[in-house]
């Protein structure tokens, strides 16, 4: 696996993708439809969609594959009760059937994430911890509200269409709920959108005997190439395959993640995974409002 250098990094950078789990065809959408000039000529695409369709191709046994999982000693009761308390938590927990927090076995954990930006986890690795340090681990991956950095976004409102918008740079950011109320001073009722983060916790969900990597992928593919062994996160367990996240457009589709071939961590740092060159994201939450008159 070589890095390749993008033709515009002001605009483009470097995600590593398991390319090797997806049909030919479906790789080479994928490569491409990231919006760039081919770096390479389509016969190197192929060559190295080949190669990692081929290291994938050998692969079995993965549906037996489980991660070792250990827990924590009484000197983080207070961070995780903390956790817990905070308004955003239960978010985490919504469809799951048990919740604990342990330290799962790092490089087993089944994805289903396709892509990471290594251009971000080469500064998570600058600043991870050493895996010797498990207090500075635990923080890392599990931090509390006052731990958690702020993110930068740009709202405006146009008064002309009546849409508000806002942009940022986390592609995490989302809306997270509607409110309404009464403006105190005009005692006019308004109705909107809540948006934002909540705790970024690493978090852990098993289905049917499976463990999979729910949320924290860039930060626990840094964790892997620092050598740590095992993940501090929230571990949870569910009955719907619905709320392990996995569902998403762009993902794993569930027959590859339930597959004798499953992806797992570790496949990210081996010949399964492409360098591939995409476009900068931003993400932007638009919200219009107009009026209609309707018959009754």
């Amino acid at each position: 696996m070589t890095r390749e250098a993008t033709q515009d990094p002001v605009h483009y950078s470097d995600w590593l993708t398991l390319l090797g789990f997806q049909g030919e065809a479906e790789a080479q959408q994928h490569v491409q439809g990231q919006g760039v000039v081919q770096i390479t000529t389509a016969d190197e695409w192929l060559s190295q969609i080949k190669a990692a369709r081929d290291a994938v191709s050998k692969l079995t046994g993965r549906l037996t594959v489980q991660p070792s999982v250990k827990e924590f000693g009484p000197e983080f009761d207070a961070r995780f009760t903390q956790l817990k308390s905070d308004p955003t938590f239960p978010e985490h927990l919504i469809g799951m059937k048990s919740n604990r927090f342990a330290m799962v076995e790092l490089a087993k954990l089944h994805c289903f994430q396709l892509n990471v930006n290594m251009e971000y986890v080469d500064s998570l690795v600058a600043r991870a911890p050493e895996p010797s340090d498990l207090p500075e681990t635990v923080k890392f991956c599990l931090p509390t509200r006052d731990e958690v950095g702020k993110t930068a976004v740009i709202a405006s409102f146009n008064p002309n269409t009546n849409t508000f918008a806002a942009v940022t740079q986390n592609l995490d950011f989302r809306v997270a709920g509607q409110m309404q109320g009464e403006d105190p001073i005009t005692h006019r009722a308004f109705s909107g959108f809540i948006y934002g983060g909540g705790l970024p916790q690493m978090s852990v969900v098993e289905y049917k005997g499976m463990f999979i990597l729910k949320n924290g992928y860039h930060r626990a593919v840094a964790l892997l190439r620092k050598k740590h062994e095992f993940l501090p996160c929230l571990l949870l367990s569910t009955d719907g395959f619905q709320f392990t996240g996995g569902q998403a457009q762009g993902f794993m589709p569930i027959d590859t993640i339930m597959s004798d071939r499953s992806p797992v961590l570790a496949d990210f740092l081996s010949p399964a995974a492409i360098l591939v060159a995409r476009r900068r994201l931003r993400l932007m939450i638009t919200v219009h409002s107009e009026a209609q008159i309707i018959p009754v």
